[in-house]
């Protein structure tokens, strides 16, 4: 297991990320083309020596997204090196000492998208508002709950502007009267898919469609491109996309560090 700092071990990493279908594969791509290059950004990439199964681990923090086939013995010894806690992955099966404590589902927009839903009367959609903006309306919602402090706030912002200003994310805005009524991303996008995200309605505006239709307009701006377009549901919103027309293929799964138990 190695870090990534040559073009055999960039090819390599790659390869452990060709399925345009798995959300941490779209997620962890973009990761590396956003910040591989980028010095201070906290982000650390690994993958195997020639010969070796394709896979690619990306790090930072207390945070982790694994694809592929790694040795699990040394992939959690590396992890508690870096003193990760959470791991993201499309794999049931935790490392050696790690465990599963969540899964969500996974959903895709339907060939050519899905139906296209009125914005609601009197709104406007807003495809280039103030990341400032959005963040801090995602952070008085319920899409960030677990990440209520500043420091995540500030690190979170300064990555979508940086995804954004590369065309690695595209995040939109409903607007009425100049107020932010709903927000939905795609905060990973990659030359064949897109992985929609941090979609928040705010409590006065729910109920008119406003997510609805943000949604089902950004996911086909997508699929128009011929690109793959998934989300990864939060518990308790299932039925939300599945009224969208998404439809539900495979999980992702969460895993904690020995640590955390």
């Amino acid at each position: 297991m190695r870090l990534v700092e040559s073009p055999a071990d960039a090819a390599r990493f790659a390869a452990a990320l060709a399925d345009a279908q798995d959300p941490v594969a779209v997620e962890t791509a973009v990761r590396f083309a956003a910040f591989s290059g980028l010095p201070g950004s906290g982000w650390k990439f690994y993958t195997g020596g020639e010969g070796e199964g394709p896979f690619a681990l990306a790090v930072r923090g207390a945070s982790a997204l694994l694809c592929g086939s790694a040795d699990g013995e040394e992939a959690a010894l590396l992890l508690k090196v870096l003193g990760a806690q959470r791991l993201k992955t499309a794999r049931p099966d935790p490392l050696p000492g790690w465990r599963q404590d969540a899964a969500f589902r996974v959903f895709h927009a339907p060939a050519g998208g899905p139906k296209a839903r009125p914005l609601p009367e009197g709104f406007w959609l807003n495809e280039a508002p103030s990341l400032l903006g959005v963040t801090e309306f995602l952070w008085g919602g319920e899409s960030m709950t677990a990440h209520h402090d500043r420091r995540s706030t500030d690190t979170f912002y300064s990555e979508i502007c940086t995804m954004r200003n590369r065309g690695l994310a595209e995040i939109w805005t409903l607007e009425e009267s100049g107020v932010t009524a709903a927000t939905a991303g795609a905060y990973a996008v990659t030359g064949n898919a897109a992985l929609l995200s941090a979609v928040e309605t705010a409590p006065a505006f729910r109920g008119k469609g406003c997510a609805g239709a943000l949604v089902c307009a950004l996911a086909r701006r997508f699929c128009e491109q011929g690109k793959a377009v998934c989300l990864v549901a939060r518990p308790g919103v299932e039925g939300f996309y599945e009224k969208l027309g998404f439809e539900q293929r495979g999980l992702t799964y969460g895993h904690a560090a020995p640590e955390n138990d």
